[in-house]
């Protein structure tokens, strides 16, 4: 038993006396478990290419989609794909009997989710779906969450556009910057006898729409440098530095 389904029994040492304590009915087989590897992946082309292939180029086998539904859901229950794609998800739901969802960017989505359907049998004259029953809209649906972001640290940057006015280089603001500071660190004001040890950053990281601009820019050492990284300002970064006493003076 163990041969034949080591996944099963790989917690048992030995096999037990009693063998109900197992636990396993024959008749419903044993559980999957989380590595499925009875499946044959989609091949788009030459040799060896599967018969439900689209060409497209995330496309994974019908048979997968179709474990994942069924043993999720229940008959009429809804399933919603954000990432409709070649519509894999749709005729798998549309197959085991559930009400689906089917969303996608790209401009072709809906004919392309039309033409698998009908391919693959799920659309025709014997069934009772129909193309009529295929809904498209490109309207938002109206939101009830009040405009809520659900994860704000997702939400998109808007970048600010560069002030007007001429452009520097990398180091003519290294040099306005160290004019101005002096060969000092503006994370943890350490002081250094060589400006080698300086590196031109971002205060507000450009992942947070901050600017390329001179009024954006700062000197830090190395080890500030990293530890900034695109996650702290200056603001932060030094409050940090504070919390680990890596200020100079320890401050």
């Amino acid at each position: 038993m163990k041969a034949l389904s080591p996944g099963a029994f790989q917690s048992l040492k030995s096999v037990p006396t009693d063998l109900s304590e197992v636990w396993l009915d024959k008749n419903l087989g044993t559980t999957a478990s989380d590595w499925w590897t009875d499946f044959i992946p989609v091949k788009r082309k030459g040799k060896g290419q599967t018969s439900e292939s689209t060409g497209y180029p995330t496309q994974k086998p019908l048979s997968l989609y179709a474990r994942i539904i069924e043993t999720s859901t229940h008959k009429d229950e809804i399933v919603l794909d954000p990432f409709a794609g070649c519509a894999t998800t749709l005729v798998a739901a549309e197959r085991l009997d559930r009400k689906w969802v089917g969303i996608d960017l790209w401009d072709k989505a809906h004919e392309v989710i039309v033409e698998r359907l009908s391919s693959e049998g799920v659309l025709g004259k014997d069934l009772s779906f129909s193309f009529n029953e295929v809904t498209l809209t490109t309207t938002p649906p109206d939101r009830t969450d009040d405009g809520e972001v659900s994860a704000p640290y997702l939400r998109p940057k808007t970048m600010i556009k560069e002030p007007e006015g001429p452009k520097y280089t990398r180091q003519q603001m290294y040099d306005h910057l160290l004019d101005q500071y002096g060969s000092r660190c503006q994370g943890c004001d350490r002081w250094f006898d060589d400006s080698r040890y300086l590196e031109l950053d971002h205060n507000t990281p450009r992942s947070d729409g901050g600017l390329n601009h001179l009024s954006n820019r700062i000197l830090l050492c190395g080890p500030c440098n990293r530890l900034k990284s695109n996650t702290y300002t200056l603001a932060g970064l030094r409050k940090e530095n504070k919390k680990r006493g890596y200020m100079a003076g320890g401050k």
